[in-house]
């Protein structure tokens, strides 16, 4: 009994391990719209059914990804992000029915497009800052921050702007009849005072932003305290140097630390000796559209409509996105600018003492982004609510993003269409920190 039992021991430690498993050769075929998506380099995840071994293989320019992997059940996952248009686009897909055995070769992952903007106003600052000895307010340094709400690098070389009729919220509105917009289902915006184009290339890295002057692209620091300083070289500033003859208007001033290459172009489609972009309640849009193109629109005189004032028609199909700013000492009388279309919702805006309209965050989208662990920071307290009178607006999200991206946090802002749930009034320009 005992040499038996050394024998079985015996055998038993000479077995062989278990031969390599066999494996299948699979392909896993990007679809979008109903066609393959023809795209090389994405990545596309197999993973198996227990999560425990996953797979990661590049898709060759057909789209396609090809594995080879034993028998099992298996998901499938792709993401694709681009840019097209100024807009951006996710493609996102997933497959969680592959079943890997003989015979079965070929599998695909339908994805479905998600769009939202690259390219979004991030800040308005219009509403002016009080003068040093109380006198009243100063409003020559207004700007514009464009950013790229993307992980991909923007081209915002085709980024133009321009005003909805009339420039105030509360102002007398011709075009709305019925309650309905005349130019709404015709397609086009009132393209008031001005069309500003860039007269270089302009890109936009990832999470970053640019700075337009719309005057004055100077130091106003230097005379009013709580002013900005609009002088840095990285800042793009609306010239008035290729329309000198019509807007004259002193406030259009440079620094010699701007480069030429930053002078945009414009022309005016209104009267006036300078872009009447209000200090109360603008309603302000960007599009899409090269320079040549935008400029002759803004000189096509059979493009132009006077139902209030002189205004260029700006195709809607055109527009990349718009902000929708009421006065908050006229909120009750303000009526709404852009189509629903376009955009819904108003932010009020308190002018005359430096705050400005600041785009809100998107707390789960930002959240979301692993690179972000540990650099947020949370507490925010630079809206302008009043808690006792509920007047005023703060980020609902209670990230603080400039304190977030100072820390190395990338920020991915809110982008509904809706001014009242995309934007807050804050009290401190974000470029004075």
């Amino acid at each position: 009994m005992l040499m038996t039992a050394a024998l079985l021991t015996f055998a038993a430690s000479c077995e062989r391990p278990d031969p390599t498993p066999v494996t299948y050769p699979i392909s896993v075929q990007l679809v979008a719209d109903g066609a393959n998506l023809a795209v090389a380099g994405i990545n596309v995840t197999l993973s198996d059914a227990s999560g425990a071994v996953s797979y990661e293989v590049k898709t060759d320019e057909n789209g396609s990804a090809s594995f080879e992997v034993p028998a099992g059940n298996y998901t499938a996952s792709a993401t694709y992000k681009t840019a097209e248009d100024g807009k951006r686009f996710a493609y996102n897909g997933t497959n969680s029915s592959i079943i890997v055995a003989e015979g079965s070769t070929a599998f695909k992952i339908d994805l479905n497009k998600a769009v939202s903007q690259q390219i979004i106003i991030k800040e308005v600052y219009n509403g002016g800052c009080p003068k040093n000895d109380a006198s009243g307010n100063f409003f020559d340094d207004m700007y514009i921050v464009l950013y790229n709400n993307s992980d991909l690098e923007a081209d915002a070389s085709d980024i133009v702007f321009s005003i909805c009729l009339p420039y105030n919220g509360n102002g007398s509105n011709k075009f709305l009849v019925d309650d309905k917009l005349l130019y709404e289902e015709a397609g086009w915006l009132p393209a008031a005072s001005a069309i500003w184009w860039f007269n270089s290339s302009v890109t936009i890295p990832a999470y970053s932003q640019i700075v337009i002057a719309v005057f004055g692209a100077i130091d106003h620091t230097q005379t009013v305290t709580a002013s900005v300083d609009l002088s840095n070289p990285d800042y793009y500033w609306m010239s008035n140097t290729e329309i000198s003859t019509v807007f004259k208007n002193a406030k259009y001033t440079v620094a010699e630390s701007i480069p030429t290459a930053h002078y945009m172009g414009g022309y005016p489609t209104s009267a006036g000796n300078a872009w009447v972009l209000s200090n109360a309640s603008p309603a302000l849009y960007i599009g899409k559209m090269d320079r040549a193109a935008a400029e002759a629109l803004a000189k096509d005189a059979d493009n132009y409509d006077r139902t209030l004032l002189t205004s260029a028609k700006f195709p809607q199909t055109n527009v990349v996105d718009a902000v929708e700013i009421w006065s908050q000492a006229n909120v009750s009388k303000g009526i709404y600018r852009f189509p629903a279309s376009i955009n819904t919702g108003y932010i009020a805006l308190t002018n005359g003492l430096g705050h400005t309209i600041y785009r809100n965050v998107d707390k789960e989208a930002t959240e979301a982004l692993e690179e972000n662990n540990g650099k947020l920071v949370y507490g925010y307290a630079g809206g302008t609510l009043d808690a006792a009178t509920n007047v005023g607006s703060t980020d609902p999200s209670g990230i603080d993003a400039e304190a977030s991206i100072a820390a190395g946090a990338h920020i991915i802002y809110s982008d509904t269409n809706d001014s009242s749930k995309d934007f807050h009034e804050r009290t401190v320009a974000s470029i004075k920190k």
